[in-house]
């Protein structure tokens, strides 16, 4: 009988590396699917927070009694021309130095006249974080203001509540944004697909994805009320 080599070299089969390396394979997809659920879509995120601090900031300015007067009814939403009263200081050229006032202000030092057409616009946009200068001109394809964090909103003038505008939290483009639609009292939603922008998106689903996802979040919000108030 030969002595036992205690120097002796085991190793694995080939069988045996086979299965140790699909069942690695199978834990790394697992894990893979865990992290895609704790990491969202930075996409979604960035559209979703850039839709509710237009939709702040489009509450603001409707309750705004400086901007719309909530006792008139003809006066009271985002549909009609601004108070006399309304004024916004922005900067729509590199050069500005004079505020935006409404048609019938009292101010004569005004560079820009604020009318139904173009207030929503301006007024948002006097609410909110923004860099560089701000352009309400009339147009569907218009980029009207960027935010501090790189969201580009898309035909918020030259049109009268309620109706759709994008929303490009990528600021690469009109075709990769999404459309949401504002009503004449500040609220906003998210359609299904766009009746004004479907042609010139990149792929239609991305409509379908953003509608998704602020009904996502309508259904969270409505288990959260259910549960606090005992339903």
């Amino acid at each position: 009988m030969k002595p036992e080599n205690k120097y002796k070299k085991f190793a694995f089969t080939m069988a045996e590396t086979l299965l140790t390396i699909t069942i690695l394979g199978i834990i790394a997809a697992l894990m893979m699917r865990s992290i895609n659920r704790i990491n969202p879509d930075k996409d979604k995120v960035m559209f979703l927070r850039a839709f509710h601090a237009l939709e702040s900031a489009a509450g603001e300015v409707v309750n705004n009694t400086s901007y719309y007067d909530p006792d008139l009814i003809e006066l009271s939403d985002l549909s009609t021309d601004p108070l006399p009263s309304a004024r916004v200081e922005l900067y729509t050229t590199e050069s500005d130095e004079k505020p935006l006032c409404s048609t019938k202000s009292r101010y004569n030092d005004c560079n820009k006249i604020l009318n139904k057409s173009n207030a929503l616009c301006y007024l948002v946009a006097g609410e909110m974080s923004l860099t560089g200068v701000v352009n309400c001109a009339a147009g569907e394809d218009v980029m009207n203001f960027r935010t501090g964090n790189g969201t580009c909103y898309y035909g918020l003038a030259g049109r009268t509540a309620p109706f759709e505008f994008v929303i490009d939290p990528s600021c690469k483009g009109i075709e990769y944004g999404y459309a949401a639609k504002i009503f004449p009292s500040g609220n906003m939603t998210v359609p299904e697909t766009s009746a004004t922008y479907a042609d010139m998106f990149k792929t239609e689903d991305r409509q379908q994805k953003a509608y998704v996802w602020i009904n996502e979040q309508t259904d969270v919000k409505k288990r959260e009320y259910d549960f606090e108030n005992g339903k």
